[in-house]
């Protein structure tokens, strides 16, 4: 899994654990924290996603072009995210560039588990721990965009709340949908968020059933040659 922070000696910002540690702290973070939080609650939670945006397209990152291109999408989501205290506008501004970054970079993990044909090890395993949070956080951006363009897309909690907090229930639905828990105190209402909805259970379904079920077989014949 070469990437480019080997190139340029980055490698300990560039570990797919450290990635995985800052996805799950922004998905804690920003619930806590929420809109009527303190300065240095807003400030905690943009620190926690500040790391996704480093690690990310360090890991991910293979070409100096794709670096450039994730890091320029990080800054916008984080410029954005901030004006949006001040501007409620800016919240769909960040909204729509973290469906880019978020879809890219779930791109760019997915294409290095792809590439995985006989070597399976620690880094492996985390970069399709990765690759999982990254889908459901690009379908969570996706779902907020929808509910912009369409106020009644979605019916249920967290639709009278702004959009700053919208977009914590939607990662909640998307994570939701993903592993088909399926609670039902939010539910799509309309046939454009029907179809994402029933498309990401169904990757979520896959990819356990074919992707981890793959990656354990080539661990499991690592051993064996090796024993």
């Amino acid at each position: 899994m070469n990437n480019i922070a080997h190139r340029y000696g980055l490698q300990s910002f560039g570990k797919p654990n450290l990635l995985c540690a800052a996805l799950v702290l922004f998905m804690l973070t920003g619930p806590l924290v929420g809109s009527e939080s303190t300065p240095w609650g807003r400030l905690l939670m943009y620190a926690v996603l500040s790391a996704v945006f480093i690690t990310g397209p360090l890991s991910a990152s293979r070409t100096r072009a794709e670096l450039w291109l994730t890091c320029g999408l990080a800054l916008l989501v984080l410029s954005s995210g901030l004006m949006s205290y001040l501007f409620a506008d800016a919240a769909v501004i960040a909204t729509a560039f973290g469906v880019l970054f978020f879809g890219l970079m779930a791109r760019q993990v997915g294409r290095q588990l792809m590439e995985v044909n006989s070597e399976v090890n620690t880094q492996t395993l985390w970069t399709a721990i990765n690759f999982y949070i990254l889908i459901g956080l690009f379908f969570a951006f996706l779902y907020a965009a929808v509910a912009i363009y369409d106020h009644h897309a979605f019916v249920g909690k967290f639709m009278d709340q702004p959009l700053r907090d919208q977009l914590y229930g939607f990662v909640y639905f998307s994570f939701v949908t993903l592993t088909t828990l399926g609670y039902g105190d939010i539910t799509p209402n309309n046939v454009v968020v029907g179809t994402f909805t029933y498309m990401e259970a169904i990757f979520g379904q896959l990819f356990i059933a074919i992707m981890v079920a793959r990656l354990v077989g080539l661990y499991t014949t690592r051993q064996t040659m090796r024993g």
